[in-house]
């Protein structure tokens, strides 16, 4: 019996132990900064802006409006986070009006082409992915500029020596 007790302190004294823990819901998105949030009948429309801007930005399709207050409160902790919704605009539009501060990462549109691309521009996306021909061309003539120079340096100093 005395072993019954001690493993029953044991129990006991590793449960006071314990750090409670906890949790709500599942964190959707990762670490996407930019995302669209978008139900069944909205995502294709706002997938296919996404593709014909071409820029980095994941839509998600939510199936509630919980599910979209629980993503917009991990928007307050993550200041790089940016969110365009063209669904559940009505849910989105109350949690700005909660959270005043986060007005400018998180926007409510209609759920039509023109409307997404400007919320798009508004959240400063539109065209961050394209960098273009010129960057890597200008990139690799200034590299091979300063390589050539410090080469024909060296060996100019070589011949006259």
């Amino acid at each position: 019996m005395t072993n019954l007790k001690q493993i029953g302190i044991l129990i006991l004294i590793i449960a006071g132990l314990m750090v409670p823990v906890s949790a709500h819901g599942v964190h959707v998105t990762t670490n996407e900064s930019t995302i669209i949030i978008a139900d069944n009948s909205t995502s294709k429309l706002a997938r296919s802006v996404v593709d014909e801007m071409g820029v980095n930005v994941t839509v998600y399709k939510f199936a509630s409006a919980d599910d979209v207050a629980h993503e917009l409160e991990h928007a307050l902790n993550d200041s790089n986070k940016k969110i365009l919704a063209v669904a559940y605009t009505d849910t989105v539009q109350q949690f700005i009006s909660q959270h005043p501060e986060v007005s400018s990462r998180i926007l409510a549109v209609d759920a039509n082409q023109n409307s997404i691309q400007q919320g798009l521009t508004k959240l400063n996306v539109a065209g961050s992915t394209s960098s273009g021909f010129l960057t890597p061309l200008l990139s690799g003539l200034l590299i091979g500029l300063v390589f050539g120079l410090g080469i024909g340096a060296v060996w100019m100093k070589r011949k006259l020596v």
